[in-house]
């Protein structure tokens, strides 16, 4: 049942650390990639002892950090045209792109940290930085203090995970797991319904 797991752990992880930075540049570069996914499959990998997490989370870090450099320093030197025309591209949404300059607008570089925690904007932010000319040293330090917390919680899960990875599947092939299962997502869509029935009351 895992197999497949193990198969793409060993695909991602055999590119090492060289691998940790091109992914962190992508994931920087705000292209569509699955970073949170991979950094806490990284910490998986730390916690089994193929990584040391300490190397992991300096490595992701600067990687992180030149993706978000580039997107900057694109967006700083060639401006809205250029930016209007990568935004017909499915790589990047206008609509994300118009909504997180007006938050920076209001916010200012303080939208940078938990910019990187809110999808949409983590994926532009970098890109509206440069675009409304934020100076670079502003830049570096908001960007670099949500990329340690980002790059932190999510190689702090993914380790947290790798040592309960046991257990925790223990727990789900357990009749007692799939019970718990099966009642948590019964709470979820009842809490879903819910909701959208009163939404659409509102409504009328």
């Amino acid at each position: 049942m895992w197999e497949w797991f193990g198969n793409l752990t060993d695909i991602v992880l055999s590119l090492g650390y060289i691998g940790v930075y091109l992914a962190l540049v992508v994931e920087g570069l705000g292209l569509p990639f699955p970073g949170d996914a991979v950094m806490g499959l990284y910490g998986v990998a730390a916690a089994r002892g193929l990584f040391h997490p300490f190397p992991v989370g300096i490595v992701a870090t600067l990687g992180y950090l030149t993706g978000s450099l580039l997107g900057y320093g694109l967006a700083k030197s060639y401006g809205a045209p250029w930016l209007g025309r990568i935004t017909h591209w499915t790589l990047f949404h206008r609509g994300s792109m118009l909504r997180t300059t007006d938050m920076m607008d209001r916010y200012g570089p303080l939208l940078l940290v938990p910019g990187r925690f809110l999808p949409g904007i983590r994926s532009v932010s970098s890109y509206a930085a440069g675009l409304m000319g934020m100076a670079f040293g502003r830049f570096v330090i908001y960007t670099g203090m949500g990329i340690v917390l980002w790059v932190a919680l999510w190689l702090s899960l993914g380790y947290w995970f790798g040592e309960h990875l046991q257990a925790i599947l223990h727990w789900m092939q357990s009749s007692s797991g799939y019970i718990g299962l099966l009642m948590g997502l019964t709470a979820l869509t009842t809490w879903g319904v819910t909701r959208l029935f009163k939404n659409g009351a509102n409504e009328r």
